[in-house]
């Protein structure tokens, strides 16, 4: 039976390449439609099983050690590309060659699980299920660079590896952390190179409908990955986590994106004379006020600040606004209420509201105007169309745009808290000297690249495995307004030293609010959740998780998976002060370019394609 497995899950490793050369036999229509449906499959379907299956694992076998080589493998060939600009194609060789040795050693991997075929059905099939992007993702990125040669080459010692495997057993790979961090390592670098080295043929489909075949085949990979996880003990358990928050955030997320559309559409725009208006305290107030109903992502508040300062608002009021508003994101506030508790989201509330009056006040009153130079006025203006086009506008807003541009990276919120459950559940943080988790999570969030409601499930479960309340608190008011975009920008607009002013004030400010939330809330615990529960709420739950997984997968659609991904791109790249000091808006024909102002069309390389 063994045999007969191995050269079944043989047909499915050469069934991509094949694919892959018929479609580029076709007609030149046909083929730069599929190829942006493949790229759109490859990328989904190999970072699906990066997450859902070697990553559990390498966190099962080395704990949260395998975090930063995973980090090392995404993020190092970039950061070695920028610096070393003539040894890019040697770093991104690099990169590509540890990408194809995790997948030959993942293959050893596969052939033990194959030679328990007969006793364990199910892991076979998980096996013979991903086999299929692993052999078009082998040929995909080896065959246009290297040719025909070196990409039949690392089929074979995959095919190799495999029947290795299946014949010497478990002692072929190595035991404990030292698997868990080769694979670590490996995961990591064969997600940048999927993520950043597309098909050269990728870029010659343009418009609408590239974007739809990209977004069907992102599609189809997530169903490939959700198929694997059925038969797959190692992503069982992230699985059943993800499902959990999900299901649990989807009612507020829901609403969220309801009223944040509403809002937007339906309020009138504040004019730059208000904000002018008062003393530094007033100012700062008036920031916050007029950033409260704006629906702006961590990523796009900076190129809207940028925006202000050179219409002439003060820095007072900028700051405060560049504070606020990410943090008091509706989707934000209403998510943090069934995931951290009333108690909790309420101290989210008047934590950010307090910080970001004290950013602009201590940091901003000092701050002298900027020079309105040239620059992007990516500012609302004030709508005058009657009630129903503006609700009309609103709910196209808030299910599209709003959507479209926080979608991402709920999910990948969602993705993390699933996977570090079961580490948090070990007792991993049980060692921590008490007070010291308040200024590590503040220090942590302030590089990060992360939305505000993003990172809500991932505190959640932080908080509910023994991170006190106070140090989840400070994670969420450091880690969506300071980040590599906004110190560059802030040194660019008003120098280094402001910048590092601003840094210093948000950290001194976020671990004061720590230490008090921790004394007000002090033995608080995440409420338990009523997932699972059958009836009127289980409903509710069911019902709307649903909806809220038609609109992401809208959102796919319409951006395609590339461009979906993209977003949460510029965090690995950290190419975000780049963008955000280009400014720009998206183009998005809603009247609300204002609402995700950032520019998303860098490349990394290659064009996104994006709906904007």
């Amino acid at each position: 039976m063994s045999l007969q497995l191995w050269l079944l899950s043989l047909g499915v490793l050469l069934l991509g390449p094949a694919l892959l050369a018929w479609v580029q036999r076709a007609p030149l229509w046909l083929q730069t439609t599929a190829m942006q449906g493949l790229d759109g499959f490859v990328l989904t379907s190999v970072a699906g099983i990066v997450l859902a299956d070697v990553l559990p694992h390498a966190l099962g076998e080395a704990g949260m050690w395998a975090v930063p080589l995973v980090l090392l493998g995404l993020i190092g060939p970039s950061l070695a590309e920028r610096g070393l600009h003539r040894a890019a194609e040697q770093v991104h060789a690099l990169a590509l060659f540890l990408g194809m040795a995790g997948l030959v050693l993942h293959a050893t991997l596969d052939g033990v699980a194959l030679a328990g075929g007969d006793a364990r059905p199910q892991l076979a099939t998980a096996v013979l299920l991903h086999r299929l992007p692993e052999g078009l993702t082998i040929w995909w990125l080896l065959r246009p660079t290297y040719g025909r040669m070196i990409a039949g080459l690392a089929l074979a010692l995959v095919a190799a590896a495999t029947i290795l495997g299946m014949w010497a057993g478990p002692s072929t790979v190595p035991d404990g952390v030292a698997l868990g961090l080769i694979e670590s390592l490996v995961a990591g670098s064969l997600l940048h190179v999927v993520m950043h080295r597309p098909h050269p043929l990728v870029h010659l489909a343009h418009g609408r409908r590239g974007r739809l075949a990209s977004g069907v085949g992102g599609l189809a990979g997530v169903a490939v990955v959700s198929v694997l996880l059925g038969h797959d003990p190692h992503g069982a358990e992230a699985a059943s986590s993800f499902g959990h928050f999900l299901m649990e955030s989807a009612p507020a997320l829901l609403l969220a994106y309801l009223a944040a559309g509403l809002v937007q559409a339906m309020l009138p725009a504040a004019s730059m004379a208000w904000m002018q208006r008062g003393g530094a305290f007033s100012q700062a107030l008036r920031g916050v006020l007029f950033g409260l109903p704006l629906p702006i992502c961590s990523c796009g508040v900076v190129p809207v600040y940028r925006s202000l300062v050179l219409q002439g608002v003060p820095a007072a009021a900028g700051m405060a606004f560049l504070v606020a508003t990410p943090e008091l994101g509706l989707d934000a506030i209403l998510l943090s209420w069934p995931l951290l508790g009333g108690h909790l989201a309420i101290a989210r509330l008047i934590a950010a509201a307090c910080v970001a009056l004290g950013v602009g006040w201590l940091v901003g009153r000092k701050v002298p105007p900027v020079d309105a130079h040239q620059g992007h006025a990516a500012m609302p203006h004030k709508n005058t169309q009657a009630w129903p086009a503006r609700l009309r506008q609103g709910l196209a807003l808030g299910f599209g745009e709003i959507v479209d541009h926080t979608a991402p990276w709920l999910l990948l919120g969602l993705v993390l808290a699933a996977l570090a459950e079961p580490e948090l559940k070990a007792g991993l943080l049980a060692h921590l000297p008490p007070g010291w988790d308040v200024p590590l999570f503040a220090l942590l969030g302030m590089p990060l690249y992360v939305c505000a409601s993003g990172a809500t499930p991932l505190v959640a479960v932080l908080v509910a495995h023994g991170v006190s309340p106070g140090a989840g608190l400070a994670l969420l008011l450091t880690g969506p307004a300071t980040n590599v975009s906004t110190f560059g920008v802030l040194a660019r607009l008003h120098g280094t030293p402001v910048a590092l002013r601003f840094g210093v004030v948000m950290a001194v400010l976020a671990v004061a609010a720590g230490y008090v939330c921790n004394l007000v809330l002090a033995d608080y615990h995440v409420p338990v959740t009523a997932v699972g529960e059958h009836g009127a709420l289980y409903s509710v739950q069911v019902a709307a998780t649903w909806a809220l997984a038609l609109l992401f997968a809208a959102s796919v659609l319409r951006q395609g998976a590339r461009g979906f991904v993209s977003q949460v791109l510029e965090f690995s790249d950290g190419e975000g002060a780049e963008t955000a000091g280009h400014g720009g808006g998206h183009g998005h024909d809603h009247g609300h370019e204002h609402a995700h102002a950032h520019d998303h069309g860098h490349t990394h390389g290659h064009d996104h394609h994006h709906h904007h």
